[in-house]
């Protein structure tokens, strides 16, 4: 019994020592919604958000014409 427990506790940190040592992939995602009045979207990220905003108006005008 003692050794499944040591075995345990033993497979336990190896996983802690091993996902504490992978890079997870950084990313954000920001809702386009929010983009103009919240403080804490970068400016890059608004002024991407105006030209997908303007891509869909442009598209949208296009199809119903």
């Amino acid at each position: 019994m003692i050794k499944y427990i040591i075995g345990f506790l033993v497979g336990c940190i190896f996983w802690m020592v091993l996902l504490s040592n992978i890079d997870a992939p950084e990313y954000r995602v920001y809702d386009c919604g929010m983009a103009e009045w919240h403080p804490d979207i970068p400016n890059d990220v608004k002024e991407e958000c105006r030209k997908r905003q303007y891509q869909d108006q442009k598209r949208k005008y296009e199809t119903t014409t």
